[in-house]
């Protein structure tokens, strides 16, 4: 069976439970390995997937905010600055970094494509959104058919609340569990690993670290 690779920011690898830990239950004949770091800017989730992905692997990205950046000081610390680090991106425009993040989910497209390798692409949040939490109308240079990706976690979670509030604003374990089981799963034809409420409502309770965090 293939290997299953996930890539993304925060909101795949984090201090509790994400949706890579539940895929791993439901993906019982894959090996489902966790590539997700923090503050992950898209430039460098692109890097990884062409880095760590080979024939045959099926890769799961969730792309992250259009608008962040990091050079490797910063990434070595987990911060990402959305456009403000003066060190590596003087006179870089807000829509240029929004074109740059259409090539470079063009590139890791591509490259999976040229190499058979099955590649599911999720977002973090609204695309034009980003960081800057703002409807930018920017212009779309590159065609990937974002038309046809599953709604982004984020607004999942608007419609998909956690058992309890969290001053944190990153999804909660039953957020990561239900997003896994009604948008990954069916993407990939698993049978999604059942967790009832009581459960769930324990992991977010508590905020389970796992192993990886």
């Amino acid at each position: 069976m293939p290997d299953i690779k996930c890539f993304g920011c925060s909101f795949t690898k984090y201090k509790w439970n994400t949706w890579p830990d539940f895929l791993k239950l439901s993906a019982k004949n894959h090996n489902v390995l966790n590539f997700g770091i923090l503050g992950s800017s898209n430039e460098f989730i692109c890097r990884e997937i062409i880095k760590r992905s080979k024939t045959n692997d099926i890769v799961v990205v969730m792309w992250s905010g259009f608008d962040r950046v990091h050079s490797e000081t910063y990434f070595q610390k987990y911060k990402h600055n959305m456009g403000k680090n003066p060190e590596y991106c003087i006179g870089t425009s807000l829509e240029q970094l929004y074109q740059r993040t259409l090539e470079y989910i063009w590139l890791a497209n591509q490259f999976c494509k040229e190499n058979n390798i099955e590649i599911i692409n999720l977002l973090m949040t609204i695309l034009e959104l980003g960081e800057t939490k703002q409807d930018n109308k920017f212009f779309k240079h590159l065609d990937i058919q974002k038309d046809k990706w599953p709604i982004d976690f984020r607004s999942f979670c608007l419609e998909n609340p956690a058992f309890f509030k969290d001053d944190d604003t990153h999804p909660l374990p039953s957020q990561h569990f239900n997003f896994t089981k009604k948008i990954i799963c069916p993407i990939l034809n698993f049978r999604p690993y059942f967790i009832d409420d009581k459960h769930l409502q324990s992991l977010d309770s508590k905020r389970n670290r796992n192993n990886n965090g």
